[in-house]
């Protein structure tokens, strides 16, 4: 196939976010994915797309890029080209109760069916391993950690609950640890 600019014209520049859902304002967090169609579970809700940043670059860009980065392998993550302004798909929350989960490194699914109007929200345990990365949350569930940590992933009740939708590179890590 020859190279077709309008093909790409009607493309995200990074990565893909379901018509299902679309990015709105959300009280008291900022910008987030809302469903706007019944998603069922299994569905792909998002492909994160992106700059690969290796971890020897990585703290000349950490500042910068804040959460919006996470760890596709041991040395490398994966960011948004820019990141004070992301793509749609870069705009999930967080969530110590969530539906969606990873599949493979950087593709996001439902893992129960979503209905509409409902936020898109997965566990930042899934792909998060920097050791110090930590942050304050109020999900208003009583399973909240309240405190994420780049080690929650470590922890034998997550490994339980998430198991099958951790990151490919954080399941990997799992295997090693048993």
């Amino acid at each position: 196939m020859e190279y077709d600019s309008e093909f790409l014209e009607k493309r995200k520049l990074e990565g893909y976010l379901t018509p299902k859902a679309e990015v709105r304002e959300i009280a008291g967090k900022g910008k987030g994915i809302i469903a706007i169609a019944p998603i069922k579970k299994g569905e792909i809700v998002s492909i994160t797309g992106g700059v690969i940043i290796p971890v020897s670059e990585w703290e000349n860009f950490r500042e910068s890029y804040g959460d919006y980065a996470y760890f596709i392998e041991e040395e490398f993550l994966i960011a948004p080209l820019d990141p004070k302004n992301p793509t749609d798909e870069w705009r999930m929350n967080h969530c110590c109760e969530p539906n969606c989960g990873i599949k493979g490194q950087i593709v996001i699914v439902a893992i129960r069916d979503i209905e509409v109007g409902e936020e898109l929200l997965y566990d930042y345990a899934m792909t998060e391993v920097d050791p110090n990365y930590e942050f304050n949350v109020v999900c208003h569930y009583s399973s909240c950690r309240k405190i994420i940590t780049g080690n929650d992933w470590k922890k034998s009740e997550l490994q339980e609950k998430y198991k099958g939708y951790f990151s490919l590179f954080i399941q990997e890590k799992i295997e090693k640890q048993k």
